[in-house]
């Protein structure tokens, strides 16, 4: 998956933590079962996206 603009911008909002990329019918919303989440990106704590895409295995696109 590519860093795109949004989740660069995103990442500055969560230093030390991660942006997840989660499923269409999901996005903005609260709560997201697991199986909706895409994967993650990990955050530095310059909030900057660092390394690979974490893809989730139990995504439900998967199957």
């Amino acid at each position: 998956m590519k860093k795109s603009t949004e989740l660069i911008e995103e990442a500055k909002n969560h230093p030390n933590g991660w942006v997840y990329v989660l499923d269409k019918e999901y996005e903005g919303k609260e709560e997201v079962p697991p199986e909706f989440i895409k994967g993650a990106w990990k955050v530095d704590k310059n909030g900057i996206l660092e390394g690979d895409f974490m893809p989730n295995p139990n995504y439900h696109g998967n199957k």
